[in-house]
């Protein structure tokens, strides 16, 4: 598999998601020092502790996504190891996260982090977790309509390939949730979900199981490389 990303995009947000908290938590510290310290300026202590607030919850939610060995930009290329050079695997170079360029199609790949026990039923995704809520307050994504993010993220792409691609030229695009959390327990009915979701480890098995068929001609393939500059820079994930 061939892999290209955008090591600036992450690099950058990496950075935030590692120092913010500490920022956030020395802003908090600061306010407690001048409320005993300097009483009078309680209104300005008050927005100090908004912003150190703020700040922690920023550093929380760009970590989820940014930091640690689950953070999308480890798991997914460590999940898609053995694919062969047929795939290409696109992150943070369109105008979604994460898209997998296979020889049928686009598989738009939509990133959630969240361990647990994941369920969906009556239309509703649930999580149970240890400390869920204080996870939440602390700036952990909640599922909330797991799918319909997913869905907007493959819409935005396909408006992308609108703009790029040939008038009337279009490729197969479909859209896939993926947790990239080890301990994450899907109870999911695929029958009944309106989006596929699987765990990150399952992830190549689920592709080889249900490729997009059939291969696209050679002229849309060469029009969506050159749309996603697929050739430019990419380097092969083993």
């Amino acid at each position: 598999m061939r892999l290209i990303s955008n090591e600036k995009h992450i690099s950058s947000r990496k950075k935030i998601g590692e120092r913010a908290p500490f920022v956030g938590l020395v802003l908090l510290a600061v306010s407690t020092v001048l409320v005993f310290l300097k009483p009078e300026w309680l209104w300005g202590t008050m927005a100090l502790v908004w912003v150190g607030f703020m700040v922690s919850l920023a550093g929380s939610y760009l970590g989820d996504r940014y930091v640690g060995p689950n953070a999308g930009h480890r798991r997914i290329p460590e999940s898609l190891k053995g694919l062969d050079g047929s795939y290409t695997l696109l992150m943070y170079k369109t105008s979604v996260p994460f898209v997998l360029a296979e020889p049928g199609g686009l598989t738009v790949l939509s990133v959630k982090s969240q361990g647990g026990t994941i369920t969906y039923a009556d239309g509703k995704w649930r999580q149970r977790q240890k400390l869920g809520l204080l996870r939440r307050f602390a700036g952990q994504e909640s599922l909330g309509r797991a799918h319909k993010g997913a869905e907007i993220e493959q819409s935005i792409l396909l408006d992308q390939l609108r703009k790029l691609l040939p008038d009337g030229m279009t490729v197969p695009v479909r859209t896939l949730l993926v947790f990239t959390h080890p301990d994450v327990v899907l109870q999911v009915d695929e029958d009944s979900v309106p989006v596929p979701a699987v765990r990150a480890s399952e992830l190549k098995r689920w592709l080889r199981r249900t490729p997009l068929r059939p291969q696209l001609p050679e002229a849309v393939q060469q029009a969506l490389r050159t749309a996603l500059r697929l050739d430019e820079g990419s380097t092969t994930v083993d």
